[in-house]
């Protein structure tokens, strides 16, 4: 649970209401040079500025449009998975997914909580996101239907297993060098035994 600002905690403290916005911050390879390239969105209308501890960032505005499911948190290495939506009309958006390499992409999501009279930032926005972008297939809706991009989010710690050694005689006696139970597997392939002859 992220350790809310006092301003924050007086503006919910008047009881009159709450109000944030969301921002996602991606960052993708480029495609051509393989330098890490960063893009944001955010649920506003326009381009705006958010600094995030103690970098200033760019994020493009996407309206309402942004559509983030219930986040789900916990204490442990357990991976957890994450979708929200983005408009796939932005050209921020086809620069994102096509221009750039979205595999395996850092994301960040935050919460930026707004001043309920002035519509500014009451403080530095909130991380409750973090992970890497595991797939963003494209659905175009019918006429009249809605479309957009889902991000699939992959957070926590993402558990790999290595290749296991080749179990070669060498492998076996680098480990123990006692071990002979593969001292002729090497062989194997060379001998030559004929049907129905037992040797």
């Amino acid at each position: 649970m992220p350790e809310l600002d006092p301003l924050v905690q007086a503006q919910l403290a008047e009881r009159r209401g709450t109000a944030a916005m969301v921002l996602v911050w991606l960052v993708a390879k480029n495609r051509s040079t393989g330098a890490p390239e960063t893009i944001g969105f955010w649920t506003g209308d326009d381009h705006e500025n958010f600094t995030i501890r103690g970098e200033t960032r760019l994020y493009y505005g996407a309206g309402a449009v942004i559509d983030v499911g219930a986040v789900r948190s916990g204490v442990g290495i357990r991976k957890r998975n994450h979708r929200l939506r983005l408009p796939p009309m932005l050209a921020e958006t086809r620069q994102a997914l096509r221009g750039y390499e979205p595999r395996q992409a850092r994301v960040e999501v935050h919460v930026c909580p707004m001043d309920l009279d002035s519509g500014r930032p009451l403080a530095e926005p909130f991380r409750i996101i973090k992970g890497v972008l595991e797939g963003a297939p494209e659905t175009l809706g019918q006429e009249g239907g809605a479309s957009f991009t889902e991000l699939r989010i992959a957070t926590g710690t993402r558990l790999t297993e290595g290749l296991p050694a080749y179990k070669s005689n060498a492998a076996l006696q680098a480990v123990n060098p006692t071990d002979r139970g593969r001292e002729y597997s090497d062989l194997g392939e060379e001998w030559r035994v004929r049907w129905g002859v037992v040797t």
